[in-house]
């Protein structure tokens, strides 16, 4: 019996997770790789970069390889039309998003952001494959979890991260022998954050308390990307919802309460 060829295409810690899934598979040939080098200041050090024996390509190098399958977990590039149609088992995404209803970048800020005002408390992951859209394309698998009041970008992303493993290490050997049946988002369900993006800036901590407890533990990502800040002063200042340093600067209520915090990215 053939083995079914795989192409792979992607980064960061759940890249690394499908590829060593695939690796372990005796009916898959991974035949080509496409990886970069993590930035100096990343926040992840488990990369598939330089972790592989399998033969590295290059984006532009897509068409001219055979194969069956193709996967891409946190890529960075849009792939075309042309290569997306060519496997006969297509190509599939991993999306942080529940039922893709969240579309663009920083899923998680958006997940906690929106959760108050839409009634969404969840979030969670979804596996599909790639069409002509971002984010978009026939659903194989979605899961989810609840949005705590205490989550921050970081806890909440932590817990994705772990539904998307698992969702990996089930489907995989099932997505390189055959299709399976799939689903659809509810038609205009999508909110699209890549045209809605969320300041991290607070003008006045005197708004709504609530909103600004959310925007701010929405960008706290335990300290590796800058977080939401305010001026106080003319000062720029630093926010958070973790006591660690500095004073409490709002009460939102319910024990839920934003401080002041010296910013220095994580190592």
């Amino acid at each position: 019996m053939s083995k079914t060829k795989v192409v792979f295409l992607g980064s960061r810690p759940m890249g690394s997770a499908a590829l060593s899934r695939l690796s372990f598979m005796n009916d898959v040939e991974i035949v080509g790789c496409v990886t970069k080098a993590p930035p100096r200041n990343a926040w992840w050090s488990d990369d598939p970069h330089g972790n592989h024996d399998y033969p590295n390509i290059s984006h532009e190098e897509l068409g001219d390889v055979d194969f069956d399958f193709g996967i891409s977990i946190n890529y960075w590039k849009i792939i075309e039309p042309q290569i997306i149609s060519r496997p006969s088992l297509g190509f599939v995404n991993l999306h942080h998003s529940y039922m893709l209803s969240l579309r663009g970048r920083d899923m998680t800020s958006h997940a906690i952001i929106n959760a108050r005002r839409t009634g969404r408390w969840y979030h969670g992951t979804t596996l599909h494959y790639t069409d002509d859209g971002l984010d978009t394309g026939p659903i194989i698998a979605t899961d989810s979890c609840p949005i705590l009041e205490s989550d921050t970008a970081w806890s909440l992303f932590q817990r994705v991260e772990a539904i998307g493993k698992n969702m990996l290490d089930l489907w995989l050997p099932r997505l390189v022998a055959g299709r399976p049946p799939v689903s659809y988002p509810e038609p205009e369900q999508p909110l699209n954050m890549r045209k809605d993006a969320t300041k991290k800036e607070i003008a006045d901590l005197n708004a709504d308390p609530l909103l600004i407890y959310d925007v701010v533990r929405a960008y706290d990502f335990n300290g590796h990307f800058e977080p939401a800040s305010t001026l106080i002063d003319g000062a720029k200042v630093y926010l958070t919802t973790t006591a660690r340093e500095g004073y409490l600067v709002l009460d939102a209520g319910g024990g839920r309460r934003v401080y002041r915090a010296d910013y220095k990215p994580a190592a």
